[in-house]
């Protein structure tokens, strides 16, 4: 049973992450009129959908990943699209860095809220400005400790063999749940959270950063690069992103088998 719960517990945290990251997506492109078709937590087989407006949210089975997927946005999968003049590419450059950053921002944001909840509950006497602020910099040490990891995984001092996956992070979680609690659960999630955001940010095709490189190309040329190599380039780094994430969790299984 105990078992049963910490899993539930980790899968439900990781969750909730890319629930919120995927959130910041959504709100800000309806706020910038961009139509938003699809809305899904989870990736393969639908569990539940249904239909608000002009959005369908899913809940799909495996408790992985998300989406939030707007009009055009896909020009290789619906060229078409790109034509509507609610759609993804025709919104404003300023627009469409809000909608890009917005998912990033949120998982910055949920971070810092639960360390200051954990601050606060640990120092309940202390001034609220005083908690703000450490919460600031210890969520702003997890930025730096996860910009740490990538330059040591660039330079060849940690090995690939230590990436982790879906899988370990999972292990991890519920680790962290019966062995030491659920506040430092609480500030393993926040750390993840940061994290998710940083790794977002890099300037890499295919994820947030990666898109936010083309649009500051595109302001630089005062052109935007035809929509088709765009698509293209983004789709060969997203093969190349899930390789490595196979691999991760690979790492992950045999990490099991090994104990």
């Amino acid at each position: 049973m105990q078992t049963l719960v910490t899993f539930f517990l980790a899968v439900l945290g990781f969750s909730v992450l890319i629930l919120v990251h995927e959130a910041g997506h959504c709100i800000a492109a309806k706020i910038c009129g961009v139509q938003v078709n699809e809305f899904w937590l989870g990736m393969g087989p639908t569990l539940f959908s249904r239909r608000l407006g002009e959005t369908l949210y899913c809940l799909k089975l495996l408790p992985i990943g998300g989406a939030c997927v707007m009009e055009g946005e896909d020009p290789l999968e619906n060229p078409a699209a790109m034509a509507s003049p609610r759609s993804f590419p025709r919104a404003k450059r300023w627009k469409r860095f809000l909608i890009l950053v917005s998912g990033v921002l949120m998982n910055f944001l949920i971070g810092y809220l639960i360390m200051l909840v954990l601050y606060r509950i640990s120092n309940p006497g202390a001034a609220l400005l005083q908690i703000a602020q450490a919460a600031l910099a210890h969520s702003a040490e997890y930025a730096q400790l996860v910009w740490r990891s990538l330059y040591e995984l660039i330079t060849g001092t940690v090995g690939m063999d230590q990436l982790s996956g879906p899988v370990g992070v999972t292990g991890a979680m519920m680790d962290m749940v019966i062995h030491y609690g659920l506040k430092q659960y609480a500030a393993l999630v926040a750390f993840i959270s940061v994290n998710l955001g940083v790794m977002n940010l890099l300037p890499i095709p295919g994820l947030d950063g990666g898109r936010i490189l083309f649009l500051l190309i595109e302001a630089v040329r005062r052109k935007p690069m035809r929509q088709e190599i765009e698509g293209y380039i983004n789709a060969a780094f997203m093969i190349a992103l899930f390789a490595v994430i196979i691999y991760a969790t690979g790492n992950d299984i045999m990490r099991i088998i090994a104990h």
